[in-house]
């Protein structure tokens, strides 16, 4: 076979080995990265190319420029030399096609089904690349950034948060995270947009004692309300003034001072405000050795009162302690794919179960007020309102509020 030919050939095979390089780094995952690095020595070779993205792709640029160029410039000299200029401009043709499919495209194809593959057999190749056209690349780079600095610089944007929820996502449909850890670790960053209002039993479900009351009165009470940790207040039930431990309550009643009253057993509390993040809560529990605190408002009133339970809760669901506590499931299933939830659900659940972000947030931390603040009044049963998130429905009411509600986002 004629050398020119042969020449031609081997800058074709070239030209696909750099085409599918490219595509094999550029596709590689976060995840796939992480896994390559524990390869032997191709993968530490491989993420140390991939450490410096604009040395790599340079790189592969001006390797895969110079074998297009020159199998060009050979195709041409070989056809004149054989058949003439009258056959030049076919000759074009047809090298244009065939640098297209074996050159570019069969590449890249093959890359994307194997990229790893690739990117670990190919790193030594691209490695000893870089050292051989190390002045050419810092050159490129050059221009290339004066280019950028003149067009405008373009920062390098850290990883938001929406963008760490979709490489779970991927983590989760690859196999890497089951959904019940993907779940997790969506609930461990919603933590910081979370506030303790959506969180908290509200004060008109909060269980209190009078100061004045008895151990041997609060240890009935206690005892059928299932509570291990009681607000006291002293004259209005509004004004929390300690609190006290039901060990504290029967140690008093076992040892026969069932006439002690809760004042002398309470202690101070431990006071947050209703807008403070879930996550520095569980900073603040931690700090101050604390599982339990008050949430007052912005007037010193009570709002309600959360614990180290309800900050856990809602990192891993609803954790049942009793044969009663069957329906505090916030969030259900169903089969044709609308959902069930309860009244009490953060409103950035539903955010997250519709794949909407709200312009601009509604003045509410829960579903139930949500619902509410949509329809512009206090909900009945049977109200239906349809929102940018999708139609509610709400189906039991507890007072005021709606207790459970269905969820049909506006993608279904």
């Amino acid at each position: 076979m004629n050398s020119t030919l042969i020449g031609i050939i081997a800058c074709l095979l070239a030209s696909g080995l750099f085409s599918g390089v490219e595509t094999a780094f550029t596709s590689l995952s976060v995840f796939q990265l992480e896994s390559i690095k524990k390869r032997g020595w191709s993968g530490a070779l491989v993420a140390r190319l991939a450490r410096k993205p604009e040395n790599l792709i340079a790189t592969i640029l001006i390797g895969n420029n110079l074998v297009n160029i020159l199998a060009s410039v050979l195709s041409t000299n070989w056809v004149i030399d054989t058949y003439g200029d009258k056959a030049l401009g076919l000759t074009t043709g047809i090298l244009t096609f065939v640098v297209l499919v074996f050159g570019e495209v069969t590449p890249k194809r093959i890359a994307i089904n194997n990229n790893e593959w690739v990117a670990l057999a190919l790193a030594p190749f691209i490695y000893l690349c870089s050292i051989v056209f190390r002045p050419a690349v810092l050159v490129v780079n050059l221009f290339s950034s004066l280019v950028t600095f003149f067009v405008g610089r373009n920062k390098k944007s850290a990883v938001s948060m929406d963008t760490m929820v979709q490489m779970l996502s991927m983590a989760e449909h690859m196999g890497i995270i089951d959904y019940s850890r993907t779940s997790m670790v969506r609930n461990i960053f919603r933590l910081s947009s979370t506030t303790v209002q959506a969180i908290m039993t509200h004060r008109i479900d909060v269980f209190s004692l009078d100061s004045d009351t008895t151990c041997d009165e609060a240890c009935k009470m206690v005892m059928s309300s299932e509570h291990s940790r009681i607000p006291v207040y002293t004259g209005e039930n509004e004004n929390i003034t300690g609190i006290v431990t039901l060990h504290a309550i029967l140690n008093e009643v076992l040892n026969k001072r069932g006439d002690t009253k809760l004042a002398a057993l309470e202690r101070e509390p431990f006071f947050i405000t209703p807008n403070k993040p879930v996550g520095l809560l569980f900073a603040s529990f931690k700090e101050k050795k604390e599982t339990f605190a008050v949430v007052i408002d912005e007037y010193g009133g009570l709002a309600g009162i959360v614990s180290m339970h309800d900050v856990v809760e809602e990192i891993v669901g609803a954790i049942y302690e009793t044969e009663h506590e069957e329906s505090r499931e916030r969030v259900g299933r169903q089969a044709d794919g609308s959902y069930l939830l309860a009244g009490e659900t953060p409103l950035s659940v539903a955010l997250e179960l519709s794949g909407i972000e709200l312009d601009e947030p509604p003045p509410v931390q829960t579903v139930s007020g949500y619902v509410a603040w949509s329809l512009d009044r206090i909900p009945i049963r049977g109200d239906s309102v349809d929102t940018e998130l999708g139609m509610f429905t709400v189906l039991e009411i507890d007072g005021n509020r709606a207790e459970k509600l269905e969820f049909r986002p506006v993608s279904l």
